[in-house]
């Protein structure tokens, strides 16, 4: 194992820990982390560039998260991310999704089936969202949890009122929950854990043009 990859065990060791020692936000739950299962490489889950628009807003994101007790992960983040990939979901586009979602999402993945600590769970990465955007409610069968890491987004559960998250906050998202994400004048950086196998593929939007059913 290089230094890179020390670094990189260092940074999901760290962010999942920092999930552990919280509570999610909207019930108090603690959030139990699952024990690693191995898996085969796996490519064909995410679509592939370091061109995405969105991630003319990642240097931006990552100030935002060094104003707060998150700061290390930002860090750490900083010192790996050129050896990582930047993605979509392949099933994501303009036949489902708008332009400006589009133009102004991005995942990376840290852990599982596609990324450099492979495993089938726990599965993460960073979700990297711009200005303005509406991450259209969605849902999928593996438990999920978000660490927020920026300030100034909020989020929709099933077809309830959008609310304020700020960074350090946990999200967590059950089996087939829908869930909405929207940023307003600050990009979102987030971390997106999955607690259970599955495949980014079977993700499915809330009706068949993606709008966000929330209030």
């Amino acid at each position: 194992m290089n230094a890179w990859e020390n670094e990189l065990e260092e940074l999901n060791d760290l962010i999942w820990h920092t999930i552990a020692a919280r509570q999610d936000i909207v019930n108090g739950r603690q959030i139990e982390i699952p024990q690693p299962i191995s898996t085969a490489r796996q490519d064909s889950e995410s679509r592939f560039s370091d061109n995405f628009p969105v991630l003319q807003h990642l240097d931006q994101a990552l100030s935002l998260v060094t104003n707060f007790d998150l700061a290390e992960i930002a860090g750490r983040f900083s010192r790996v991310m050129d050896n990582l990939r930047w993605s979509q979901n392949p099933n994501y586009d303009d036949n489902n999704s708008s332009r400006s979602f589009l133009d102004g999402y991005a995942y990376v993945g840290i852990s599982g089936p596609d990324a450099p600590i492979r495993c089938a769970v726990p599965r993460g990465g960073l979700v990297l969202l711009g200005p303005g955007v509406v991450y259209p409610s969605h849902h999928h069968e593996p438990k999920e949890v978000y660490l927020v890491l920026t300030p100034g987004s909020q989020w929709c559960l099933d077809e309830g009122d959008w609310f304020d998250v700020a960074p350090g906050d946990l999200v967590f998202h059950d089996s087939w929950q829908m869930h909405a994400m929207r940023t307003r004048d600050k990009p979102l950086l987030a971390f997106a854990g999955w607690l259970d196998a599955g495949d980014r593929r079977d993700i499915g939007w809330s009706d068949n043009n993606a709008s966000t059913s929330c209030g």
